[in-house]
């Protein structure tokens, strides 16, 4: 991926409940010196998220989800080059369907209000088998940029209303 070079500042989640492991990534991304964040529940009644550099060792946050044990200063999602995000479903128009949380669409929801520049760029990671016909999105739900699955990476095109995003 074009994003995974020296200093750029990729947005990596720490697998849990059977999401797609991210392990492979975070190496890669390592090796490569990546800067690599972590998404953090930092409210869980407003549903809000954090990202925050992924240094040392982990600890058990929110839901069991692992988290650095030092977080550091976060950074804010539009500073981010690119977002890996996990997903229970997805349509062929790049619409997501999460656990349900709304975590991630309300982290972007710049997004939504953009009229030229899109980033970060949104990756889901899954499997083929999560690919369905129809997610029923709702009006605040982000759409992702792109798919990558053990079959490679797909790329969602844009429709006319959503380069406003």
């Amino acid at each position: 991926m074009r994003e995974f070079k020296a200093g750029a500042r990729v947005a990596l989640y720490l697998p849990f409940d059977r999401e797609t492991d991210t392990a492979a990534l975070i190496a890669a991304a390592r090796r490569r010196r990546v800067r690599v964040f972590v998404p953090v529940v930092v409210d869980l009644r407003a549903r809000r998220i954090r990202f925050y550099p992924l240094s040392g060792r982990t600890e058990r946050g929110v839901f069991g989800i692992s988290v650095p044990r030092r977080h550091g200063r976060p950074t804010a999602p539009r500073w981010l080059d690119l977002i890996v995000v996990p997903l229970v479903g997805i349509d062929g128009g790049g619409r997501r369907l999460g656990m349900g949380g709304g975590f991630y669409d309300r982290a972007l929801a710049f997004r939504r209000r953009r009229r030229a520049w899109m980033g970060p760029r949104l990756v889901g990671l899954g499997f083929d088998c999560q690919r369905v016909a129809t997610v029923y999105a709702d009006s605040w739900d982000v759409r992702l940029d792109a798919m990558a699955t053990e079959s490679g990476l797909e790329e969602f095109a844009r429709g006319p209303r959503e380069g406003a995003q």
